[in-house]
């Protein structure tokens, strides 16, 4: 009888030590996941307005859009969707395109309208709302490495020219095409 109460007790002491560690586990494990959640929040967002790009057509698309080759210079060998869409966006706003097999396309808009309209853009970038007027068709059409710490990123991009006209004409960015001179 006495080997059996032994056992118990060593049996007991076990279970309990188990049942500590498994509290100790679970406690660990929760603060680690609470510990990743605010890290992660707290995770530097791309800011797209520093996005550097170059823009070519590449085909005149459906009726009312530019389909664009953007590429995006980064150190990390990769490019977001926001960026991809900020760079075929702002390219069609600001820039303009050389295409290939049709005729050189205008900017929308002055370049110094952006500055001009600083609170506008600020807004429309940082919210986000240009990403309506864009589609990536083809994510990473081409990515070269262009020095040890560059690479140059290429993606096929729709951009919605008309709905990006109206939105700018109807917020007073550009005069619209029937405004007369």
């Amino acid at each position: 009888m006495h080997s059996i109460e032994k056992h118990l007790k060593v049996y007991c002491s076990l279970l309990n030590l188990y049942s500590i560690n498994i509290v100790m586990i679970k406690k660990l494990l929760i603060f680690l996941f609470l510990l990743l959640s605010i890290l992660s929040s707290q995770a530097k967002k791309v800011d797209v307005t520093q996005t550097r790009y170059d823009i070519e057509g590449v085909n005149t698309g459906t009726q009312g859009n530019f389909l664009v080759k953007v590429y995006i210079y980064t150190n990390k060998g990769e490019a977001t969707t926001e960026q991809l869409k900020y760079a075929a966006v702002h390219g069609v706003l600001f820039r303009g395109f050389a295409g290939k097999g049709f005729a050189n396309q205008k900017a929308l808009a002055k370049p110094e309208i952006e500055k001009q309209k600083n609170d506008f853009f600020n807004a429309f970038w940082g919210n986000g709302d240009y990403l309506q007027f864009a589609s990536v068709i083809n994510a990473v059409a081409d990515r070269v490495k262009i020095s040890n710490k560059e690479y140059k990123i290429g993606a096929i991009v729709s951009v919605s020219k008309e709905s990006l006209r109206k939105t700018m004409e109807s917020a007073g960015i550009i005069r619209g095409l029937n405004s007369g001179f």
